[in-house]
């Protein structure tokens, strides 16, 4: 995807998107380190910081390789880096919309076998990252027509379940927007579960969108670089592949999801979520200060 890259071209495109991310990485960073500082563990910040940093390490390989064309390695490099970063993301989500999901649908959300499923995914999506990475070396050091077709399988194959991987998330998304809330349901974080649907709605539409490009690159057929599709254009690989990254990572940052999505530590059956506040005051607790306010009042 995007072709060979050229300094005309792709430099200055990429030294933009560099500093989009290295900005990124650095409010993620910081956000991170000042909720550590109040007792306040949200690790997906730090996870969305691991992402900007792969993706700095993607477009710095790849203005290394613009400027050495023929250097192999580098090639092997940069499509690595840039097929490994997007799985951050959606990570991240598929861990936002259970966390959604478990609060309007406690009996679901907690149930023990998706939980085991959930995390059997997770290991699945790490196969596919290996496969994906290792086929994708073998191709650019082998000329056996046998071993490329099994490399070009597996690698359609383990992009397919990147995009199945999406679809999961989508539907847990779907049930916990159109399904009536479970009577124990319950809000977590700051703002309304109302807020927490439509910026999620927004994020996976876009990570959805990434994988399912990806998906139809992977199983097209292939054609010659003199006639070749507008998928494999610059500007679909940089606004897709890139750009929709960048949305959902802004979006993340803009609408504070370190608190809107935060949930107290060790949650891990119904009630949970809403038992403790952002402030670290337990139900108990606030139950006593409100008593306390009125007894103050009445007084």
């Amino acid at each position: 995807m995007g072709g060979r890259p050229t300094v005309d071209q792709d430099i200055p495109v990429c030294a933009v998107l560099l500093f989009i991310y290295v900005v990124g990485a650095i409010a993620n960073q910081s956000i991170f380190q000042r909720n550590q500082r109040k007792g306040h563990k949200f690790y997906m910040s730090w996870a969305m910081f691991g992402f900007c940093m792969a993706r700095v390490g993607t477009l710095v390989l790849r203005i290394a390789w613009t400027t050495r064309s023929m250097n192999a390695r580098l090639a092997i490099a940069a499509n690595i880096f840039t097929n490994i970063g997007v799985l951050v993301i959606y990570i991240v989500l598929l861990l936002l919309v259970m966390r959604v999901f478990r609060a309007t649908h406690p009996g679901l959300g907690w149930n023990k076998l998706l939980r085991k499923t959930v995390r059997v995914s997770y290991f699945l999506l790490g196969g596919a990252l290996i496969l994906t990475v290792a086929f994708t070396i073998l191709t650019f050091y082998t000329l056996n027509p046998t071993l490329r077709t099994v490399a070009l399988w597996i690698q359609r194959v383990a992009i397919l379940y990147m995009m199945i991987f999406n679809i999961v998330t989508v539907v847990l998304l779907l049930i916990s927007w159109l399904l009536p809330r479970a009577s124990d349901n319950e809000n977590f974080g700051a703002g309304s579960m109302e807020s927490k649907l439509i910026i999620l709605g927004v994020a996976v539409f876009f990570s959805v969108f990434i994988a399912g490009f990806r998906m139809g690159v992977a199983w097209s057929k292939a054609r010659l670089a003199s006639n070749a599709p507008w998928y494999d254009s610059k500007a679909a690989f940089y606004v897709i592949e890139f750009g929709f990254e960048i949305i959902v990572l802004y979006l993340l940052l803009v609408t504070r999801f370190d608190k809107r999505f935060w949930v107290p530590n060790g949650s891990n059956k119904p009630g949970d979520y809403s038992h403790i506040n952002l402030d670290g005051l337990t139900e108990r607790k606030m139950s006593e200060q409100d008593n306390s306010s009125d007894q103050d009042k009445a007084q």
